[in-house]
């Protein structure tokens, strides 16, 4: 077993879900979703909730998460913000098991989405990337569009990924994926571009899913400071690892 795994337990599957200062009623949101996703799946999945040092007092709604999923529920926090990625190593870290899948706290995506991502990673191994279909454009501003867009083309002229669509918050991994995800330096939004590309270096299978987001999903605004720091993260994993190698 790596070094850095301290595991609470050996288990087959779990589903790790980042967290940071999540917006009110968020608990219910959560539950819905969650249920959704284990009726298709046809069994109650394992779950890390990975709290980034949130400031918001969340006690009240882990508590009614606890009460409900019991068991099922591991939550841990972080004692200051540092990012999704160091939210989702994190939890990676906790659990030692064969398929981990992660997603965002509000669950964009279908649940189809994400059992057919899931099924993918147990059919095939190795990294199981989702790809956002042609409509995700229709249910997101046009500055997130302008910048997923850019990104993409980035990604397409540079990074020779199976696909260009590397921000997708919505990836399953064996065990394998796990140990790569945990070794990577980048703490913040570009985890996934980074678990990619050393995925990809690696010579570990990456294989694409599209998916599909839900109805109604409402973005996080971003944070024009992080973003300006991620572009040069950007160019840092550029650097290391298609130019540097």
């Amino acid at each position: 077993m790596p070094p850095y795994f301290t595991p609470l337990a050996n288990i087959q599957s779990v589903l790790i879900v980042p967290m940071y200062n999540p917006s009110e009623g968020w608990e219910h949101i959560f539950m819905k979703h969650y249920r959704e996703f284990c009726d298709l799946l046809e069994f109650d999945i394992q779950v890390v909730l990975s709290d980034d040092g949130s400031t918001n007092d969340i006690q009240e709604a882990i508590q009614f998460l606890r009460s409900s999923l019991g068991e099922k529920l591991t939550y841990i926090s972080a004692e200051r913000n540092k990012g999704k990625g160091a939210a989702l190593k994190a939890g990676v870290k906790l659990i030692r098991a064969d398929n981990y899948i992660f997603t965002d706290i509000d669950f964009p995506y279908t649940a189809e989405s994400m059992v057919s991502v899931y099924q993918s990673c147990l059919d095939n191994r190795g990294v199981v990337m989702g790809i956002r279909d042609k409509n995700y454009y229709n249910d997101i501003t046009r500055f997130r569009t302008w910048l997923s867009k850019i990104l993409r083309w980035f990604n397409k002229l540079l990074l020779q990924l199976p696909s260009n669509d590397t921000q997708c918050g919505l990836k399953a991994f064996d065990a394998i994926g796990g140990e790569i995800l945990v070794d990577c330096k980048t703490d913040r939004f570009l985890i996934d571009l980074e678990f990619l590309l050393s995925a990809n270096q690696k010579k570990v299978k990456i294989t694409p899913v599209q998916v599909s987001l839900r109805n109604n999903v409402e973005f996080t605004k971003f944070n024009t400071l992080v973003l300006f720091k991620e572009l040069a993260n950007f160019a840092g994993l550029i650097w290391r690892y298609r130019i540097k190698g």
